[in-house]
């Protein structure tokens, strides 16, 4: 019997602490069950996270935050 494990890409700013990314992966197995995880660093996110788990897409960072912001502002 062969047993698949989700994958996660869990992109983060350099800045991120490694209590805050285990936090993120906790919170993830607890509503996924067993997730094997990629940590990605890129500072263009400023702050927060992307998750891509198995194609889906989890964004909680500031960059996103920021152009929704804007999108807003401008019409």
């Amino acid at each position: 019997m062969v047993i698949f494990t989700k994958t996660a890409v869990i992109t983060t700013a350099s800045n991120m602490s490694e209590a805050t990314y285990a936090r993120i992966c906790r919170g993830f197995r607890e509503k996924l069950g067993e997730i094997t995880f990629e940590r990605v660093i890129d500072d263009g996110i400023i702050g927060g996270f992307i998750a891509d788990i198995d194609g889906e897409i989890y964004d909680l960072s500031i960059s996103s935050q920021l152009k929704k912001m804007q999108r807003q502002i401008t019409g």
